[in-house]
């Protein structure tokens, strides 16, 4: 595993290149809507330091010749949840949709993260973030004629279960049933405001596994 550590004014940002997380030894609470940490003590210094320490690992981890341009034409646009478990296993999923492997996976597709993926985007419970997101799919469609929206909502999800209700995620089979309601909702959503556009929608288990929906 690669380790990048940056270390500002005591404060320490550590982030793993191509790692995929262990999720059997996580702990099972969804980390959708989890209060964020810094380390150390929670001063203005520390949070600045913490900023410039994310755009230094930016700059490092630029390639010159690697990135593409900012308008031109890719094959899709994910939506996914802010819980840390699936960050690796949305990407890796997306790779495996477009036939290409881990190590060529590289600047393909747009993305746009909110809490509760396609929940977070459809959902009463969260209304007042429904048009950030559809502009911002407005505005991939305009500048990289992407061509299919890929919405994945997950297990073990905070955000469903303050959008569903507790007894609505209560087992596997109720939480697909809570899910796929809010699946069919965005799917007719992006028919209705972008209809040239495909759409795939699913439910990602702890594993990276994926229940295709619709």
């Amino acid at each position: 595993m690669t380790m990048l550590l940056l270390q500002l004014k005591g404060l320490v940002v550590t982030q793993s290149l191509l790692h995929t997380p262990d999720t059997s030894s996580q702990p099972a609470a969804c980390m959708c809507c989890s209060p964020f940490k810094l380390a150390g003590s929670p001063t203005r210094r520390n949070f600045l330091g913490a900023s410039a320490a994310v755009m230094a690992a930016g700059a490092m981890g630029f390639m010159p010749g690697k990135s593409h341009a900012a308008s031109g034409n890719y094959e899709s646009m994910l939506l996914n949840c802010i819980d840390p478990r699936f960050t690796t296993l949305s990407w890796q999923y997306m790779g495996l949709l477009q036939g290409v492997t881990r190590e060529k996976l590289s600047d393909n597709y747009s993305q746009f993260v909110i809490a509760g993926g396609p929940i977070g985007a459809v959902h009463p419970k969260f209304s007042a973030w429904h048009k950030a997101y559809w502009d911002n799919l407005d505005i991939t469609v305009s500048l990289h004629h992407i061509k299919r929206v890929v919405a994945l909502t997950h297990r073990d999800c905070g955000a469903a279960k303050l959008a569903f209700g507790e007894d609505k995620v209560a087992n596997k089979e109720i939480e697909t049933e809570s899910h796929a309601e809010a699946l069919a909702q965005f799917r007719d959503q992006v028919r209705k405001r972008q209809p040239k556009l495909s759409v795939i929608t699913g439910v990602m288990s702890l594993d990276g596994r994926v229940d295709l929906i619709g």
